[in-house]
């Protein structure tokens, strides 16, 4: 059964590395790179073999960061002097550390769930059996996915294109079983979908009673003379030419739009794809576009950018859906609240039965300073 289990892990991970995290950019990265207080590890670059943090029975060390941190580094570098690239890798380490200590915590909780009472030799047995397990289906789904990605056609060629960027193949294995059997013991004790009475739907309806509003959306397409291209006075003589050429002269509005007009779509024939209500920075056009009676030119349109003519292909009115019509959606979404409320309340009783000792024991709750685990001699 548990093998079946595992061999259901979706093929491809979030990422390489285990930890859930955003890429920061631009204005975010400014913020990462300050996002730690100042303290003693503070802009200290940490050897790949530093200890960091203490889960129960297993040590972390600041290189099996790696795979979340490094790429961020590279990707980034570019945007960063010296000091900014070391001050963003501390902190990087440091927010990572606090998300994969609970990913050590509930790969821990799940041997402790699955072996009970068992002897000592039958507890290393399954445990064995587990790992070996989840390491084949690495072997089978991950390296493939990597190989591709990589764009190199054996291991030793991987292993180095992963050396280069700080990682390992034995590494990401790792990481990939501690987040398989995690996930694992998470389903377990927390499903993912649940019964909820017509009553309890009907509740959540009518207090996200907003939600319900489906936006009305139109196709249309225009033509447009700028202003800033021409005088006012010359732009709106040729936004009425355009217009008598199509309503007068019946010339196709696509090649006039395509010859003369000057709107972003004048290439595809003026034509814009499906535009929602209230979306366009022209209040002028989009008031235009749902009033005007379908495949009609419109008068002429003057807002901030121009003169315009549009005409409207295809409208789809705004409405509010009915309450059946919203069940499946109210279900999933009151599902996936209740499971996010459970999943962290077993998280957290999970990190409270593992002792950890960490670098940063303030950013995770009940845990100790690392050098409680370590003796006094122990300096960050």
């Amino acid at each position: 059964m548990l093998a079946t289990s595992i061999a259901e892990t979706p093929k491809k991970p979030e990422s390489e590395g285990v930890v859930r995290g955003q890429d920061p950019v631009d204005g975010q990265l400014v913020s990462a790179i300050n996002s730690s207080p100042n303290d003693a590890t503070a802009n200290r670059e940490f050897d790949a073999g530093t200890l960091i943090a203490v889960v129960g029975t297993e040590h972390i060390l600041a290189g099996d960061m790696h795979v979340f941190v490094e790429p961020i580094i590279e990707k980034n570098r570019s945007k960063l002097n010296a000091d900014q690239e070391k001050q963003l890798r501390a902190n990087l380490v440091r927010q990572a550390l606090a998300q994969y200590v609970q990913i050590k915590a509930l790969y821990q909780e799940f041997f402790r769930d699955m072996v009970g009472n068992k002897p000592p030799k039958e507890i290393s047995e399954m445990q064995s059996k587990v790992v070996m397990k989840a390491a084949q289906i690495f072997h089978d789904k991950q390296v493939p996915l990597m190989l591709q990605k990589y764009q190199v056609d054996d291991l030793a060629s991987l292993e180095r294109k992963l050396q280069e960027k700080s990682m390992s193949l034995s590494t990401l294995k790792t990481q990939f079983t501690e987040r398989v059997l995690s996930s694992e013991l998470e389903r377990k004790y927390v499903p993912d979908e649940y019964e909820f009475s017509r009553a309890e739907l009907l509740a959540f309806y009518e207090d996200h009673a907003s939600d319900w509003n489906v936006i009305g959306r139109a196709k249309w397409r225009e033509l447009c003379v700028r202003l800033n291209n021409h005088s006012r006075e010359e732009a709106e003589t040729l936004i009425k030419q355009m217009g008598n050429e199509v309503y007068l002269g019946g010339k196709p509005f696509e090649a006039v739009a395509k010859q003369q007009s000057e709107g972003f779509t004048a290439a595809q024939g003026g034509v814009y794809d499906w535009t929602s209500q209230g979306s366009l920075k022209s209040k002028a056009i989009d008031q235009a576009i749902f009033s005007l009676p379908l495949r009609r030119l419109s008068q002429v349109i003057e807002d901030d950018i121009g003169f315009h003519i549009i005409e409207v292909l295809e409208r789809e009115p705004g409405y509010k859906k009915s309450f059946d019509a919203a069940q499946v959606e109210i279900r999933q979404r009151m599902s996936e609240e209740k499971r996010s409320k459970l999943l962290e309340d077993f998280q957290n009783k999970v990190m409270a039965r593992t002792s950890i000792w960490t670098l940063w024991p303030e950013d995770i709750p009940n845990s100790r300073a690392l050098s409680e685990a370590l003796g006094e001699a122990f300096q960050p």
